[in-house]
């Protein structure tokens, strides 16, 4: 039932739609996302306590700030700047005066966090349900929630979290929210809407609004989740993550024939044969018709080799190729070798995966889509979600911060190109389903137009064996003019954490600082602003482009 929603109240301060077309000036990384808990309360805090802002301005903070807190209900420090705001501006309505103030006098929590960290970095899953039922259950389980509310999501034993989290939050008045959004991740949809619309004409209408737009959309009634979207926009139209995602859902992308688009399938390995073999399976489970997979096996010790000899028998030596390499040559080299072979460019795209992905059926489809949709674009790529824990994404589309090159960073060292980590361990809210022209996509999942190839070039081979080859390449392909396209509505699930994160100790370290100054001091700083700066122009004429035809369609106001 969607009619609850346009005669609830949302709370929010009025909002003047056009008042995004003054940030550019003051908050210019605005565009680039405001989707994640960090940022936004970043963005609003910056608002809020700059000197003497406007009130169009303050009410934009009130506004991000109120938001922040409807995604993150127990987190103090939001409510407590929300309810001094509310002093000013005066926009909440009675019940939600009284819940944040119920919230400020929520007990401080118990002694035990430094154990809890402890437990969380260990990954010990048993250790950590045992913790979390003794600390939940307890005295001051209230306050440990927000400490533990994204582990009760990850939990595989549902009824135990659906537990944890009912003796956690019993006769609270965010009780029905936090099980709203503990369903949803769960994958229990018809739950979870039920739920959200249950928090209508409540302190978290905004939410529930949220939530049940979006699955709605997600269950293929695209105009039904819309049109709750919509009503939710209109209250905050300065959101750049909810103007995109609304964007695409009203206004979907042809659809272009696919027929005679050949794209070359290239996978390479190294000593990940389980991995690997799951790759292949999933890959050959999806709709790739008869495009050609080549798969490169990196030299190889373990046995990778015999299992690749496996999958050609299971799916054909004509539809599987497979190289073998005595000795491993790096990424950037492998990646080079597969688009050097003549029935690869004799396509017209080359996907790259990663040799621990799981693919959903129209992931090939969809790539195809975007870049004959976007034949400008050199390379387009995907949202990328933990294989694990698929609530969790690992990225989304890549930009660079802004600021002046040759800033210093830690221990006097250059800290010339900040990548935005606008979502790496967030939790996946829908908020990057959206598609834009980007500096920068995940490697593990990406679609080469293989006629920019010889403009741009291939894989830096300095960056071997990995980390940053594919950052390098794209800045060099936005350099020639061919920038990426994301498409955030395809997401693919990653077995293993990014090389970064993966990078624990010290030899694994200085090899990634050691590529991050290599990529550095490649690019001199004209040609780092150019960078950057074209970038950020380009995704905030994408934005307001964007915003202006919402603002025409649910407005109903004119440039």
């Amino acid at each position: 039932m969607t009619s609850i929603w346009p005669h609830t109240l949302l709370s929010f301060p009025p909002a003047d739609p056009r008042v995004i077309e003054g940030l550019p000036a003051i908050l210019p990384t605005w565009a680039l996302s405001t989707g994640t808990h960090g940022l936004q309360r970043g963005l609003a805090e910056a608002i809020v306590r700059s000197p003497g802002p406007n009130q169009d301005l303050l009410s934009l903070g009130a506004g991000l700030l109120f938001w922040t807190w409807q995604t993150s209900p127990l987190d103090m420090p939001v409510a407590a700047m929300l309810t001094t705001l509310d002093k000013t501006l005066g926009f909440l309505s009675p019940d939600c005066r009284e819940l944040l103030n119920k919230l400020k006098r929520r007990s401080t929590l118990p002694p035990g966090r430094e154990q809890w960290l402890g437990l969380k970095e260990a990954g010990d899953s048993q250790a950590k349900a045992l913790f979390m039922e003794r600390a939940l259950n307890g005295h001051g389980g209230q306050a440990w929630l927000d400490e533990m509310f994204e582990e009760l999501i990850g939990l595989e034993d549902f009824d135990l979290a659906d537990r944890l989290l009912g003796q956690a939050s019993s006769g609270t008045d965010h009780q029905a929210r936090l099980a709203a959004e503990l369903a949803w991740h769960q994958g229990r949809t018809e739950k979870a809407l039920a739920l959200a619309e249950s928090l209508a004409n409540t302190p978290f209408a905004a939410f529930g609004a949220y939530l049940a737009g979006h699955l709605l959309a997600s269950s293929g009634q695209a105009r039904q989740g819309a049109d709750v979207l919509a009503r939710l926009w209109r209250a905050m139209p300065w959101h750049a993550n909810l103007t995109l995602k609304l964007h695409d859902l009203a206004n979907p992308p042809a659809t272009l024939p696919l027929a005679g688009q050949r794209a070359a399938i290239l996978v390479y390995t190294w000593n990940k044969a389980r991995l690997a073999e799951q790759t292949l399976d999933s890959l050959f489970a999806s709709r790739i018709g008869d495009n050609p997979v080549f798969v490169l096996d990196n030299g190889s010790s373990d046995h990778t080799p015999e299992v690749l000899a496996a999958k050609q028998e299971v799916y054909g030596q004509d539809r599987l190729r497979v190289i073998r390499l005595p000795v491993n040559i790096g990424a950037p080299a492998a990646r080079n070798w597969l688009l050097s072979l003549p029935e690869v460019r004799g396509c017209r795209f080359a996907a790259f995966l990663d040799d621990d992905v799981i693919l959903p059926p129209d992931w090939l489809d969809r790539l195809t889509q975007a870049a004959l949709g976007h034949p400008e674009c050199g390379t387009v790529g995907c949202a990328v979600r933990d294989a694990g824990h698929p609530h969790r994404l690992q990225s989304a589309d890549y930009h660079i911060m802004p600021g002046p090159p040759g800033e210093k960073g830690g221990e006097d060292q250059e800290d010339r190109i900040r990548i935005l980590n606008n979502c790496t361990g967030e939790l996946d809210t829908g908020m990057f389903d959206y598609q834009r022209p980007c500096l920068s996509v995940s490697g593990c999942c990406h679609m080469l137009n293989l006629a920019a190839l010889d403009q741009v070039g291939g894989f830096d081979v300095r960056f071997s064996p990995t980390q940053f080859d594919d950052l390098d390449r794209d800045m060099r392909s936005w350099l020639a003019g061919r920038p990426c396209f994301y498409d955030g509505g395809l997401k693919i699930g990653h077995v293993q954490r990014s090389s970064l994160r993966q990078a624990r100790d010290l030899a694994a370290m200085a090899h990634v600082l050691g590529n991050k100054l290599k990529l550095e001091a490649k690019f001199d700083d004209q040609q780092l602003r150019a960078v950057i700066e074209g970038d950020l122009s380009l995704a905030w004429s994408d934005l307001l482009a964007k915003q202006a035809v919402l603002r025409h369609t649910f407005f109903r106001l004119q440039n």
